[in-house]
């Protein structure tokens, strides 16, 4: 197995414990949502589009960037905020995992954090601490269908 083929696997995998995490919370989302046009005029597409979280009644992006060693993930942080802030049409929290970040360039990520565009920058950890304190349940119907707006 190459080592990009690893790679790719290991962030899908971070992937799917975040979909396990929303799923649980009960909150709504589609994987690999279609946002638009990059800042490169090329198709974009979001890690995970969430529309039900109360406190983010536009919807929420989260980006998970894997790197679980040396490599060049992290050299797109720069591509990622600008597509955050000039075409993202919500609110975006950026999960990192898997320890092979340079610190440099975690610094400088966080550091792009507004609270409004790039709204937060979490370890896996962080993440699950801020999706269990940080936000309230979907409200859901009789019928099972959950939206984040209170009845």
């Amino acid at each position: 197995m190459t080592d990009g083929t690893r790679a790719n696997q290991t962030g899908q995998r971070a992937e799917r414990v975040i979909a396990c995490m929303l799923r649980e919370r009960g909150y709504s989302f589609e994987r690999q949502a279609y946002l638009g046009k990059s800042i490169y005029s090329h198709k974009l597409y979001c890690d995970f589009f969430v529309s039900n979280i109360p406190e983010f009644p536009g919807g929420l992006i989260i980006e998970s960037k894997w790197q679980g060693s040396g490599g060049s993930a992290d050299e797109k942080f720069p591509y990622l905020v600008e597509n955050v802030r000039q075409v993202f049409p919500c609110p975006a929290v950026i999960v990192i995992a898997g320890g092979g970040h340079k610190p440099g360039a975690v610094a400088w990520l966080k550091a792009q954090v507004d609270g409004e565009k790039v709204f937060a920058v979490l370890n896996l950890e962080e993440f699950l601490c801020w999706m269990n304190k940080g936000l309230s349940d979907p409200v859901c119907s009789s019928e099972g269908y959950c939206t984040g707006l209170a009845v």
